[in-house]
């Protein structure tokens, strides 16, 4: 039961941490656009991130079981990236927002955001037991949920979000390094 617990609350935050960047572009989205077509673009892109993730844990485990810890330098390394772009003030540049954002439009908005998470939790699921991968996906699916109605919440008090989601958003790199270290320095104990 703790295993469980820890798993989604693992991937749980490795998604929060990692989906900062589209809280801020589904709040804009929201202010600015049609409310269902943003939170349904929003929550189709990252139910497909969270699907691919899946496929991509079962298909490293059944293809190349002793190697799945190696995926951790995946997000290890954008991790690594992110933060030497943060030190030398590189910034991802403003994503262009439009005011007519159909759901199609939205979601390949939200999936094109939304990289860093399936290099996070791709390698998180294959290193976890199998047993544990559901587990993990219902609580980065609770995360998902929960960044959306904190967007809903934050779009109607847009007055005073702007600047702490941006200095969250900072986060990610170093979720993504943790993520990193812990599938390689934990991939021999949870395939024996």
């Amino acid at each position: 039961m703790l295993a469980h617990l820890a798993m989604a609350a693992s991937s749980g935050f490795a998604m929060v941490a990692t989906n900062l960047d589209n809280l801020a572009v589904m709040v804009a989205l929201l202010l600015t656009s049609n409310r269902p077509r943003v939170l349904g673009g929003y929550l189709a892109a990252q139910a497909t991130v969270l699907v691919i993730a899946l496929l991509i844990a079962e298909g490293a485990d059944e293809t190349m079981p002793g190697w799945t810890g190696y995926l951790g330098f995946i997000p290890l390394i954008l991790g690594c990236m992110g933060v030497w772009r943060q030190w030398r003030g590189l910034g991802e540049g403003d994503m262009p927002v439009s005011a007519g954002a159909t759901l199609l439009a939205s979601t390949v908005l939200f999936l094109s955001l939304s990289t860093d998470s399936l290099a996070v939790l791709a390698p998180l699921m294959a290193d976890t037991l199998p047993a544990l991968r559901i587990t993990a996906l219902i609580g980065a699916g609770v995360a998902v949920l929960g960044l959306g109605l904190l967007g809903l919440t934050l779009a109607r008090g847009a007055a005073f979000s702007g600047g702490w989601i941006a200095k969250l958003e900072k986060l990610g790199p170093y979720a993504m390094i943790a993520v990193g270290l812990y599938v390689l320095a934990n991939s021999a104990t949870d395939t024996i």
